[in-house]
């Protein structure tokens, strides 16, 4: 058993066991018992259902938190733009598979498909307009990184960026790489060299 935890502000301890929760719940899924949570965030069963009324109410919470887009963006947004092309392209695809395996990984323990819906109204917006929202955000933090190299490539930089996305989704899928994921520089290299040898 963890040692107690030290006694923190209400939304202080709920973000700790929120973030307990997660890493049960990516080992064991949804059959995580609230005593192993508990556990895990230091702290006795008891406070962790003063909480959160139940153990649904945590599991909501935790993968709420884990599709939240803020630190992807955030982690895009801190590439350092005077990289080279290809540096500054590893280091997104790199941010973008952390993100997509670590949500592979969640979704498969949860026996999930898809992400939960949380917000149904948002979701439906998305659903109608894929070009809104966080994802648009994204991909408009990528096109940046690559336009001021535009003269380098064949392809205007959105065209680019739309492959990287599709390619790192395939080539970080579990069930697509049969667990062989494709490392980020060699998700970047096929793209902006191809895979022909020169002449």
């Amino acid at each position: 058993m963890s040692p107690r935890a030290p006694a923190l502000p209400p939304d202080q301890r709920r973000a700790v066991i929120v973030t307990a929760a997660l890493g049960i719940l990516r080992v064991k899924g949804p059959s995580a018992t609230t005593r192993e949570i508990a556990d895990a965030a230091g702290i006795a069963e008891g406070t962790l259902f003063r909480a959160f009324a139940t153990k649904e109410d945590l599991i909501g919470a935790a993968l709420e938190q884990a599709f939240e887009p803020t630190p992807l963006i955030e982690a895009l947004a801190a590439i350092e733009p005077d990289q080279l092309l290809r540096e500054r392209l590893v280091a997104a695809v790199t941010i973008i598979q952390t993100r997509y395996l670590e949500v592979f990984e969640l979704l498969h323990a949860m026996g999930l498909v898809h992400p939960p819906d949380h917000d149904k109204r948002s979701h439906d917006t998305h659903k109608h307009d894929r070009g809104s929202g966080w994802q648009q955000q994204v991909i408009d933090q990528l096109v940046a990184l690559v336009a001021p190299d535009a003269e380098q490539l064949r392809v205007p930089p959105a065209q680019l960026i739309e492959v990287v996305r599709l390619l790192t989704f395939a080539g970080s899928h579990p069930i697509l790489t049969r667990g062989s994921v494709l490392a980020p520089d060699i998700i970047v290299d096929v793209l902006l060299d191809g895979t022909r040898k020169a002449r």
